[in-house]
């Protein structure tokens, strides 16, 4: 009988071990998979992104040989709408904010000068001497960002690993990365949204007192929902706004979030997804993205906000929210949402703009009724929604003006009257692409 039970207890262990090692294997070879399924999206996403430098300098240095000024216009709208896809391909990748922001705030930037320049031509106006270097400038380092991409691709990047073992490359002092922290970028001198007066704003959203990187990991982990330390040193980065990077994972996908130096507050987060097809979601479906994105910005102690343009790349909503105060939308303040569209999870946000403007502001005065701002408006138009706004101008102030978003001879337009003066403020048509709504 004993040898009964020794030979049966033989033939367990045996089957254990077999049972085992088989699972092992099986587990082994599913983290293979999906660790090069991932290492494949995130080429596709790299290479994409060499595409989209590549075509952006091609378009910078169309502008060089261009004559005329409907043509010159058209090519100058036509990089600012490339500098969207190519901050798009950028954001898609598991690369550090810390070493991309930079290089983030030159494709921002030029496309903003670009849009700057044509609506310059658009109403009557040249461009000086100045305006034509600094778009030379602008192709030549666009090229050299271009190289620098190139190199790193020719020379394994990413390597057979992708990004999986270590995703956030630009902490990694030993792989090659995507770190264009040191980078120097023309800056660029023009009376617009990014003029030298706006870039030497100061933060009006932080607070007083400065933060260690202890209070900043406490801060990340409560944001995020996860225990500190689990939390990497991601570095930091000595920006606009000085901030402590930090990077891990949760729920088996990788994420990274800066936190501000001065105020402890939340500058930027993204976490890692699988992307998809750019598609424009159907009405219900954008429906549920945006309630997702408002519903994360109101856990996350944001209070009330009002969607306002959205685009739509490699299966993620960008969703623009800006927080609401007496019924007026705070366009200043405007956040960046990123939700993922098939699951309408939230995976990213960029409050770089609410820190730099949210403050106190006393919103009363407004003089000018809501139907007599609506008499000032061309004949024709159709009026399909209205709502009170406070909005930037180019000389850094900002007016309560009445919105109205309508239509006249199949073209959609976003029309401001001041709420104080009724004058009109500012004026913008709407392009619907296949990428979401645009606004020139």
């Amino acid at each position: 009988m004993k040898r009964i039970y020794k030979t049966m207890a033989a033939v367990t262990a045996g089957l254990l071990i077999v049972g085992l090692t088989v699972s092992t294997i099986v587990f082994h070879s599913q983290k293979e998979s999906l660790k090069n399924q991932l290492g494949a999206v995130y080429t596709k996403a790299f290479e994409q992104l060499l595409t989209d430098v590549d075509s952006l300098k091609a378009k910078l240095y169309k502008l060089n040989a261009s004559s005329g000024t409907g043509q010159y216009t058209m090519l100058l709208m036509d990089v600012w709408r490339q500098t969207g896809d190519t901050e798009s391909s950028l954001s898609a990748l598991p690369v550090s904010y810390a070493g991309t922001s930079t290089l983030t705030q030159f494709i921002n930037r030029t496309g903003d000068y670009c849009r700057y320049l044509s609506e310059k031509l658009t109403s009557g106006g040249t461009l000086t001497q100045d305006d034509y270097n600094q778009i030379r400038q602008l192709a030549v380092s666009c090229g050299e960002v271009y190289d620098e991409l190139g190199t790193l691709y020719t020379t394994g990047y990413p390597d057979e690993n992708g990004f999986a073992e270590d995703v956030f490359l630009a902490s990694d002092e030993e792989a090659g990365n995507l770190d264009f922290s040191n980078q120097q970028f023309p800056r660029l001198i023009y009376d617009g949204p990014f003029s030298e007066s706006t870039e030497n704003k100061q933060p009006e959203g932080l607070g007083g007192f400065e933060v260690a990187r202890e209070q900043a990991a406490r801060t990340a982990a409560e944001f995020l929902g996860v225990d500190a330390g689990t939390l990497a040193d991601a570095g930091e980065q000595n920006g606009l706004i000085p901030c402590y990077g930090f990077s891990g994972v949760r729920d088996g996908k990788s994420f990274e979030i800066s936190i501000s130096k001065q105020g402890g507050q939340v500058l930027w987060y993204m976490c890692e997804s699988c992307g998809g097809i750019s598609a424009i979601p159907t009405d219900e479906k954008y429906a549920e993205l945006t309630a997702s994105a408002r519903q994360f910005l109101t856990q996350k102690g944001y209070g009330q906000t009002a969607a306002s343009y959205a685009q739509f790349y490699d299966g993620m909503a960008v969703i623009n929210l800006a927080p609401v105060q007496d019924g007026i939308v705070l366009y200043p303040d405007l956040i960046k949402v990123w939700v993922d569209i098939p699951s309408a999870a939230v995976v990213g946000m960029d409050a770089q703009n609410y820190l730099m403007s949210h403050k106190a502001r006393d919103l009363n005065g407004l003089t000018v009724p809501e139907d007599e701002a609506r008499q000032t408006l061309t004949a024709g138009i159709e009026i399909k929604g209205v709502r009170l706004a406070l909005i930037p101008t180019d000389t850094n102030e900002e007016k309560v003006c009445w919105e109205y978003t309508g239509s006249k001879d199949g073209q959609d337009y976003i029309i401001y009257i001041d709420a104080r003066t009724g004058a009109q403020e500012d004026i913008f048509v709407i392009q619907h692409t296949n990428n979401g709504t645009l606004v020139m």
